[in-house]
């Protein structure tokens, strides 16, 4: 196996229980690939990678939905207690295959989710293709 390609993703977000599309950006990188895999990781502790299905309606639950599964007070720790724990578990990192030369995502995307309430935070995704 090696590396073929790596990227730096970077981009502005605002939060909490916001989704970012990232899909071209990881599709673009897949491309000239046959087979293999791409892997992603979120830079820092209170982002995560999901992937959805890119419609408006089901993006924007999952949006909602988080406040109910992990609320934002009540925590000992002070501050983004409720961003790390988010971010553990929903995860910092995916591994996508590429097949025939694309990624095989059929109607979904890959998004990155912001858990931090800051407005202009500049955010980061590694990610790196690799081949047989």
């Amino acid at each position: 196996m090696r590396v073929v390609k790596t990227a730096r993703f970077e981009f502005v977000t605002y939060g909490p229980n916001k989704l970012f599309d990232i899909t071209d950006r990881v599709v673009e990188l897949a491309n000239g690939v046959t087979e293999g895999f791409v892997s992603l990781q979120a830079v820092g502790s209170t982002g995560a990678l999901v992937v959805i299905p890119r419609d408006k309606r089901i993006v924007e639950s999952f949006e909602n939905d988080l406040w109910d599964l992990v609320p934002t007070l009540g925590w000992q720790h002070p501050g983004n207690a409720y961003a790390h724990l988010r971010s553990t578990l929903i995860g910092t990192t995916l591994v996508l295959p590429v097949l025939d030369g694309t990624i095989p995502l059929g109607s979904c995307g890959v998004f990155f989710l912001e858990n931090q309430p800051a407005l202009n935070r500049h955010r980061a995704v590694i990610a790196a293709v690799v081949t047989h």
